[in-house]
């Protein structure tokens, strides 16, 4: 599903990466652990195409990365494909919480009023019902990652990638947050989770660390 070939890539005069290489398999679960600073937000960039890499092969559901990011139609529809929690996937604005989850529906290919009901089913899955309503702004931010969450998986999203889904949150919504993402892996998506921490405990394949722009077991 996602595979890191040798990948290198710096900003300005600092190496982030250097032959950076990994292989996430299709309805794996893979966690990268690494301090803040170290490379885990320029993964999520280069893999939904928005930054690309200085050397190396980057592939995405087999095709390369650089074909894509050479098309808008495909990187449109690359990026139709993945669900995301934290860092760059915010909840739109200008929309409440079930409109965000009702529109990722609609863009999914759900008629309005479908998407509109897997909306309301995922936001009383998530314990979003009380804030539906509410803007991103309204609420807290473990009810904005549950919403994100919720808008993946009402979209039927077969990536997921999780950017630091349960750092600074208490261990009663962390672990809620770790049971919904690997009760998706047990449903077949494929899960990316980047953390500063550990990761959870149960449910991922296979757990890696960033350490001098490489990844080490």
């Amino acid at each position: 599903m996602i595979r890191f070939k040798d990948v290198g890539f710096s900003y300005g005069n600092q190496k982030i990466f250097s032959n950076l290489t990994f292989h996430l398999e299709r309805s794996g679960y893979m966690v990268i652990s690494g301090p803040a600073r170290s490379g885990k937000t320029t993964l999520v960039q280069m893999i939904t195409g928005i930054a690309l890499p200085d050397a190396g092969d980057i592939m995405i559901d087999g095709e390369y990365i650089e074909d894509i990011a050479g098309s808008n139609t495909k990187l449109l529809h690359l990026r139709r494909k993945i669900g995301g929690v934290g860092g760059v996937y915010s909840l739109l604005g200008d929309r409440t919480v079930l409109g965000n989850i009702a529109l990722s529906a609609e863009i999914a290919g759900f008629p309005a009023r479908a998407a509109r009901k897997k909306a309301l089913e995922a936001c009383g899955k998530y314990r979003l019902i009380h804030i539906a309503g509410h803007y991103s702004g309204m609420i807290s931010e473990v009810e904005r990652r549950m919403a994100q969450i919720a808008r993946a998986e009402a979209a039927r999203k077969n990536l997921i990638v999780a950017d630091s889904p349960t750092d600074g949150l208490d261990p009663k919504s962390a672990r809620f947050i770790n049971e919904r993402l690997a009760s998706l892996h047990l449903a077949g998506v494929t899960i990316l989770y980047l953390t500063t921490g550990s990761g959870p405990e149960t449910g991922p394949d296979e757990y890696l660390r960033f350490q001098d722009g490489r990844l080490v077991k």
